[in-house]
Parts: structure tokens; C-alpha cells; sequence
């Protein structure tokens, strides 16, 4: 595995320069490169991989589709997602859009539990379905792998999510359907970026408080689970029954801005099993971080 191929002098995504010579935006920096941004492994046992162009560009249509639904600066949308690259997709399209972001970061998170918000992205829209919130509606289908062994183009993703079935046949009537309306957006945006670094964008989001949710998993015996560990090359992310909360958000932003791909594999900890340590060492992602 090899970097995304751009400098971030200062631990800052903004650091690279154009052809003109112009300071690229951090969102321009991920935008621009070729490079792995994400590898999913945890995707039916597919090897899914986005460079940071494809990335940004499943962000920009997600930053699109926000602003058309009306969600920008000063709306809180809340997210209700499993691992996966589609979930990594959305988080950074709601960085790119400037909204403020709260996480469902337990499955039992309730709607009475989610405070004011403007929106819901969830997985399972039906749990959602009496929030007064605007509701969108993830299938489990769009957070899995589309079959295809790389997804190098953007269109290749779009077309892979025209073939997978609706979100679920209970979906909510008012709920929009994410994989449906994402794919008719431009491709790039135009919006304002927000004035701040990426990581810092995401240090102001939060999960919901919950009394189930602990600041680590815990296996069968109560010992906290790793959910990710820091490599010299990029950050490997234990998927398998793992939810999209402020942690591991933070730990994904951080190696983006630091020029890293992020690999979700097949775990439920770090504690990696012998196929998931093959996983690592192909992908190049070298010793773990100290």
C-alpha cells in the first residue's frame, strides 16, 4: 500500500500545491489524488478501493444532495451507520457541506435520545420513521461491496448502486432513498468551504450520549476491544458489527490528513486474526504507529 501521494506539510490537508502554484484546500488535496483513500476488506469478502479522487467525489455529490435537501452550515444531521466505505463516503461529504454531525454511535441509540436535528441517515430508516427529523435511507446493500473487485471510477460505484435493491421494504414514505438520489448530483461542488481543517471539523461533532454506548466495545467477557490501530502507512479499521461514531471518524480524518489510506478489515478488534494480519501486510501498511 502506498500513500495518497500528497505532501500536508504541518499535519494539514491544505499544505499541497496545485499546478498553478495555488494552495489546495484539503478537500482539494484528497480530490486530487490517484491514490488509495480507502480499501474495504470487510465487504463480503470483496476488496473494494476508493482513490481520493473517487472519494471526493462520492463526497461532493453527498454535499450536493445536503444543500439541495436544504442542510448546511448551522443543521445538524445525525448518523446512524455501520462501518463500510460507503459510511466513510458520507462523512466526508457532511465535512465538505459544513454541517454539524451527531452519531448513533449505538445500535440502540433511540430517537428520544438524539436531541434536535435537522436530519437522520440511517441503515435501518425504519426505527427513524416517527422522528420529526427529514430522514434519509441507507440500504445495508449500498454499505457492502458492489461484487466489483476495485471500484477505480466514480461512475463504476454509481453504476454498481443502480443494480442493488431498494433500501428495504418497510422503507418509511417520507424517507429518501440515499443510493437513488446521490447519483444524480454533480460531480463536483461548488459550495463554500467550510473555513477550518478537516480535523478539526470533525473534533466539533459528537456522538449521543447513551447508556448502553462505552468509550470502548467490550467482548463476551467485558474487556474493551480495540476498534482501530494507527500503522506507519494508514489505519486499520475492525468493520465487522463496528458503527461510524466520533472516534473512529476522528482516527479516519487524521490519516487522510496525514496522506494515508484507511483499510476496513473483517474484525470485530485489532486483535487481528491470522487472514485479516494477511490483509495488512499486502496492503503495506507497515509496523503499528507509536
Amino acid at each position: 500500500m502506498v500513500n495518497l501521494g500528497i505532501n500536508l506539510p504541518g499535519g494539514t490537508a491544505g499544505g499541497a500545491n496545485g499546478p498553478s502554484g495555488r494552495r489546495l484546500t484539503w478537500f482539494e488535496t484528497i480530490a486530487a489524488s490517484p491514490r488509495p483513500a480507502v480499501v474495504d476488506h470487510a465487504a463480503d469478502g470483496d476488496r473494494v478501493e476508493l482513490s481520493g479522487r473517487v472519494l471526493a467525489n462520492w463526497a461532493a455529490k453527498t454535499a450536493n444532495l445536503l444543500d439541495v435537501e436544504g442542510h448546511g452550515p448551522g443543521s445538524t444531521i445525525l448518523v446512524d451507520l455501520p462501518l463500510g466505505w460507503k459510511s466513510l463516503a458520507l462523512l466526508l461529504g457532511a465535512a465538505r457541506a459544513g454541517v454539524q454531525v451527531r452519531f448513533a454511535s449505538d445500535s440502540s441509540s433511540t430517537p428520544a435520545e438524539s436531541g434536535a436535528v435537522d436530519l437522520v441517515v440511517s441503515g435501518t430508516p425504519g426505527a427513524w420513521s416517527d422522528h420529526p427529523a427529514d430522514l434519509w435511507a441507507v440500504s445495508p446493500g449500498t454499505l457492502k461491496s458492489s461484487g466489483a473487485s476495485e471500484l477505480s471510477e466514480a461512475s463504476e460505484a454509481l453504476e454498481a448502486l443502480e443494480a442493488l435493491p431498494s433500501p428495504d421494504a418497510e422503507l418509511p414514505s417520507h424517507a429518501l432513498d440515499y443510493a437513488d438520489e446521490v447519483q444524480m448530483q454533480a460531480d463536483q461542488c461548488h459550495l463554500p468551504l467550510p473555513g477550518t481543517s478537516l480535523p478539526s471539523l470533525v473534533e466539533a461533532w459528537e456522538d449521543l450520549p447513551s447508556p448502553q454506548s462505552t468509550e470502548h466495545p467490550t467482548d463476551d467477557a467485558g474487556a474493551p476491544l480495540s476498534r482501530w490501530s494507527h500503522r506507519e502507512r494508514g489505519l486499520v479499521v475492525a468493520a465487522t458489527g463496528g458503527r461510524l461514531d466520533r472516534g473512529t471518524a476522528r482516527a479516519v480524518v487524521g490519516t487522510w490528513d496525514r496522506g494515508f489510506p484507511v483499510v476496513l478489515v473483517p474484525e470485530r478488534d485489532t486483535d487481528l486474526s491470522g487472514a485479516s494480519a494477511r490483509i495488512v501486510e499486502a496492503e503495506r501498511l507497515g509496523n503499528l504507529h507509536r
